[in-house]
């Protein structure tokens, strides 16, 4: 289940009735669970005394309180400033013991206990980087603050940028939540993060709203959704993976760092019920597998194929793929890749190029923050880029040229004030020199 609440502030006054011994209380209100929580937390554990100090009463605090939550099952995830606004709440949370503290999130825990609720985190931005000052390559959440419940091992156990032990992710605390056409993701919120932003990129992808090519026939030039693959060169949890499946290409090709991911990654696949493979790849771009052995034992029904390790293998690695199973009939077409690391995937442009099949061309979704003016500029930047790599990865007679094309800029959601998290379509194809028409 995943609920979000953003409840408008009520600006009329509380009603106050008396009760017979003369104390005075609420009139019932219309209060979402993490208000009721708090407000039974203040009836049962604040003396009044403690109110007085910050010279509010009960009647005039309830309607200050906070509003804002998202529940991932089981874990309630509260915005930054939860317990510092408004000014009166704030105050009254600064002067709380530790007892307190933690008697007000078993208060709101207990609010929300119908939701299936047995955690309370509190948000905070992505670090761009980790406490040492190295790059936070792994998107890490290192903002993220556990309030309530055991979160497993933290990063300080297995070393920030290692990579997690099968006993980790059996230590690991675990959330899920479903979004479009009833995806399920899945993921350890101490160690990888989970954007709600992307919901709009993954309709795109599953054909809802806004254009994305290359995943109809009219594109495909005859071929259905079915005989495509797609490669993700940023797979994460599964993100754009999902959606990709959903839509129904046969396979996807995933490239992940971050262990945690790749666990939350296949954990989704059994959720969805698609078939998945990991393997790792070491620091030399070997495979813990010989690559004929891994295509000797893949199955129609292991539908991602994921590798963990560093993503600038992955052309080297999918064209030993290619070459094996071309050569039993038993290769699929790689026609998309997307690139959906941000701010940049520039380091995976000219990989990009090499993947895409050479026959038949395909797409490229492009991910970056972009300045809101530069946009244009840009597009173009991509593009140019796009086209040379493109050339330089295929042998092609002199009459037919290589080109790359942005087709569309899908405008995803503002990143920070004005930065805007952009996708740039770009199809990569071949035009035959005097003709008008594109090769597909």
């Amino acid at each position: 289940m995943n609920l979000r609440t953003n409840a408008r502030k009520s600006t009329a006054k509380p009603r106050v009735n008396q009760r017979k011994n003369g104390s005075k209380r609420l009139a019932k209100q219309n209060l979402n669970p993490l208000q009721k929580g708090i407000q039974e937390f203040i009836a049962k554990h604040i003396p009044p005394s403690q109110l007085s100090e910050h010279g509010l009463s009960p009647e005039e605090l309830v309607p200050l309180l906070p509003k804002r939550y998202t529940v991932y099952e089981p874990m309630l995830l509260l915005p930054l400033n939860a317990f510092t606004h408004p000014t009166a709440w704030g105050s009254l949370h600064e002067t709380l013991s530790n007892d307190q503290r933690q008697a007000l999130y078993a208060c709101i825990a207990k609010a929300f206990s119908r939701f299936g609720v047995s955690h309370i985190a509190m948000n905070a931005p992505i670090a761009a980087q980790m406490s040492h000052g190295q790059e936070n390559r792994m998107r890490s959440p290192v903002g993220l603050v556990p309030l309530y419940g055991h979160f497993g091992p933290t990063v300080s156990e297995y070393g920030e940028n290692a990579q997690p032990s099968e006993a980790d992710y059996k230590r690991a605390f675990w959330v899920r939540t479903v979004q479009n056409n009833g995806i399920a993701q899945v993921w350890a919120p101490l160690h990888t993060m989970f954007s709600r932003g992307n919901i709009t990129e993954k309709a795109r992808i599953l054909g809802h709203g806004s254009t994305f090519e290359g995943l109809d026939e009219l594109s495909l030039g005859g071929d259905g959704v079915g005989d495509v693959a797609v490669v993700d060169m940023y797979a994460g949890i599964g993100y754009f993976v999902f959606s990709y499946l959903k839509r129904g290409v046969k396979r996807v090709w995933g490239w992940e760092v971050n262990g945690w991911s790749v666990e939350g990654l296949r954990r989704g696949c059994l959720e969805n019920g698609w078939g998945c493979r990991v393997v790792r790849v070491r620091n030399d771009g070997q495979l813990n597998i010989p690559v004929p052995d891994l295509v000797d034992s893949l199955r129609d029904s292991d539908r991602v194929v994921i590798f963990h390790g560093d993503n600038r293998f992955a052309a080297d690695i999918l064209g030993e793929v290619r070459s094996i199973m071309e050569h039993r009939q038993h290769w699929t077409s790689i026609r998309q890749v997307n690139l959906g690391l941000l701010p940049s995937s520039r380091d995976s442009w000219h990989s990009s190029c090499e993947i895409i099949d050479k026959r038949k061309g395909g797409w490229v979704h492009v991910h970056e923050n972009v300045d809101i003016q530069e946009i244009p500029e840009k597009r173009d930047e991509i593009t140019a880029n796009f086209e040379r790599g493109w050339a330089e990865s295929v042998v092609q007679p002199k009459a037919i040229r290589l080109t790359a094309e942005c087709r569309h800029v899908e405008h995803v959601k503002t990143f920070a004030p004005g930065v805007m998290h952009c996708v740039f379509d770009l199809r990569l194809s071949f035009r035959h020199e005097g003709s008008a028409g594109t090769g597909s």
